[in-house]
């Protein structure tokens, strides 16, 4: 019980004061050493980094959808799903809007996000070399 009063004191230190987090921890480290309480420490460990992960993979999808905002109002993103993915539209507006397919959540991959940022310098030459003359 007592660890568990620790870890809960731990936890609430994790996005207030990292040196306060990282000097508990230390003192959890050393006071509990069973290994049940290893165990325990474990599970929390593993609980923290899972939410965290959680958490910056959410946030990572949102700047996605943020960043593409502003673009998708003044070029086609059916456009460049066609051209740059070989999809369809549907399937680039899934993956931005991190959509649920088949029970998984949809987001973009390394190399799609490579893809789209050449799409877009790609793109963004095609308009820079344009120029109208009479």
């Amino acid at each position: 019980m007592e660890l568990k009063n620790e870890l809960k004191k731990m936890n609430d230190l994790k996005s207030v004061d990292s040196e306060k987090f990282e000097s508990r921890f230390h003192l959890i480290n050393e006071k509990f050493t069973s290994p049940e309480d290893l165990q325990l420490i474990d599970e929390f460990l593993s609980t923290m980094l899972s939410e965290s992960e959680k958490k910056i993979d959410s946030f990572i999808e949102e700047s996605v959808k943020i960043q593409l905002s502003k673009v998708s109002q003044i070029i086609s993103l059916s456009y460049i799903a066609q051209r740059y993915f070989n999809k369809s539209r549907n399937w680039l507006y899934q993956k931005i809007n991190c959509s649920t397919i088949n029970g998984k959540p949809t987001k973009f991959t390394q190399e799609e996000i490579s893809i789209l940022n050449f799409a877009l310098k790609d793109i963004s030459k095609e308009i820079g070399s344009t120029f109208i003359k009479l």
